[in-house]
């Protein structure tokens, strides 16, 4: 006597669906509701179940883009956020006019005593800009400048050199990742250097493709 094969346990669940949605076309056929009229489970208990796994498969679908898409807007709105807190930051210094006692109230904390201004600083050096791990980002660094609070960075099309430079990030580390751009555009990038003395000269233009 044969045995009904299944091959459950080999099955993922999009497997398993389709498998499942094969049985019931075939149970609903003349030739099916004839040999098979009174099935167990019943059509309506088994075709609940059928649909629940479905409904969960097009969840998790639905949940992997909106991460997806909720990771690949982080690094923009955490630009963003970081370029009004910077501003935020020179209203309070320029407010309080560098009052200690008074810079807490911002929920600000006083950085610790500059001392004497290091003169200019020079321009950053080896600038480099590779694809980023998302699509539409660039990374791009420099060496290190000493006595620099932050790093500005400015972009425009590479292939259009009158376009104007654009401030795309500013941050304290001289590693960033640039998100926004344009997939398939080649982009020119250029790194300043900011600190207690003011901003340097940019760095050499770095040139990379948005992925």
């Amino acid at each position: 006597m044969a045995k009904v094969k299944l091959d459950l346990d080999d099955k993922n669940a999009e497997q398993v669906l389709a498998a499942s949605g094969q049985h019931i076309a075939a149970m609903a056929s003349t030739e099916g509701q004839a040999l098979f009229p009174t099935p167990a489970p019943t059509v309506p208990a088994y075709q609940a179940k059928h649909d629940a796994l479905a409904a969960g498969i097009n969840l998790v679908t639905t949940l992997r883009g909106q991460l997806t898409a909720a990771l690949n807007a982080l690094p923009g709105l955490t630009a963003d956020l970081k370029a009004v807190m910077l501003e935020r930051r020179d209203y309070v210094q320029d407010t309080t006019g560098g009052d200690p006692a008074l810079i807490p109230v911002s929920g600000f904390q006083v950085a610790g005593d500059p001392g004497t201004p290091i003169g200019p600083l020079p321009a950053p050096q080896n600038v480099k800009a590779v694809p980023g791990s998302h699509p539409a980002t660039v990374k791009v660094s420099c060496k290190a400048v000493k006595g620099a609070q932050f790093y500005p960075v400015e972009a425009r099309p590479h292939n259009d050199p009158s376009a104007p430079w654009v401030q795309v990030s500013v941050n304290s580390t001289c590693r960033q990742t640039i998100s926004g751009l344009i997939s398939g555009v080649e982009y020119a990038f250029r790194i300043a250097a900011k600190g207690a003395a003011g901003i340097s000269p940019w760095g050499d233009e770095a040139v990379c493709r948005a992925p």
